[in-house]
């Protein structure tokens, strides 16, 4: 009797530590890469679920699909009636575009595109005549939602949101988890993630910050790694993001005042947010203001950053807010 009871205990022990099992999704979406993990005591599977919300958001706000309602805005055709993706993403926009002096704006498109980072490649770069005639096309202040419908100062103008699309997309599918009792689980689009509870070893699901060097090699070495509990964080970087031409490299980081790319020192920045959608557009915009004037709106709006430069010598160095686990 003292055997089976031995035998016994050391079965309840092990499904004591047994590991729960988490689900892993992963496929290619929005022109980028995903991965989800999360653990539903039912086992269910969520890719049919996940599959439509990206659609639903294509459908909403990518450039990529002509008949978009964002395509078919740019094209100026009547009273396109915006859904409920789209108001919350311009709404958002909209307010980070006010909180850092207009470097979060989504009307840069043109600008962009004039820089060889859209869809024709290879371009010259554009000549002064050229960026003072598209910055007249620039400015969050120029477009507003009347009755669902967005409006423009100028017909010319085009809205992209591609800058905040992915984190608004990571908060969508995070909050579908949510709504079927998910409490654990890790969502990560193009790289902008969102963690809640535990991963399946029990601990803090823990996230790296890629090596801003233009080549990662094999592997993509890591500058650190953090300690997420129940937050979002957003990466942008003009490391790897860039066009050159004649021996000069241009960052594909444009500051809409000045219509010209960014030429700081900031390589890399990272935004600790509660929602992917907030970290995902602060980081944009802190990458162009660079790191002295984002560590003071960050403070401001009570986001965590983790800034990596380079010094006078050419050296890698951080400026951080992180609390490091």
């Amino acid at each position: 009797m003292r055997y089976n009871f031995l035998f016994f205990l050391f079965l309840f022990f092990a499904c004591q530590n047994k590991q729960p099992e988490y689900t892993q999704l992963e496929g290619q979406a929005q022109g980028t890469t995903f991965h989800i993990t999360y653990f539903d005591p039912a086992g269910r599977d969520f890719s049919g679920p996940v599959d439509s919300l990206f659609r639903l958001i294509d459908r909403s706000m990518s450039l990529w699909d002509s008949t978009s309602i964002i395509s078919r805005v740019n094209r100026n055709e009547a009273g396109v009636l915006l859904d409920e993706h789209f108001i919350a993403v311009f709404q958002r926009s909209q307010a980070i575009a006010a909180a850092t002096g207009g470097m979060f704006d989504i009307t840069v498109g043109p600008l962009v595109r004039a820089w060889g980072f859209s869809y024709k490649k290879g371009l010259p770069p554009p000549d002064s005549a050229l960026v003072d005639s598209l910055r007249q096309l620039i400015g969050f202040q120029k477009v507003r939602l009347e009755n669902g419908v967005l409006q423009k100062d100028d017909p010319r103008m085009e809205v992209d949101v591609n800058a905040i699309a992915q984190g608004y997309t990571v908060d969508v599918l995070a909050q579908y988890l949510e709504k079927q009792g998910v409490q654990n689980y890790m969502v990560e689009v193009g790289g902008e993630v969102r963690t809640a509870g535990k991963n399946a070893r029990g601990e803090l699901w823990r996230i790296g910050i890629d090596k801003p060097v233009a080549d990662g090699g094999e592997g993509r070495p890591l500058q650190t790694v953090v300690s997420m509990e129940n937050q979002a964080l957003a990466t942008s970087g003009s490391y790897r993001k860039f066009v050159e031409r004649d021996g000069k490299k241009y960052s594909h980081a444009i500051d809409p005042q000045t219509g010209y790319p960014i030429t700081h020192n900031l390589l890399s920045i990272s935004v600790l947010a509660d929602d992917c959608t907030t970290a995902d557009a602060y980081a944009t915009a802190f990458l162009v203001l660079g790191l002295e004037k984002s560590m003071k709106i960050a403070q401001e709006q009570g986001l965590k950053v983790y800034g990596i430069y380079t010094d006078e010598n050419g050296a890698l160095q951080v400026k951080s807010t992180f609390e490091m686990h």
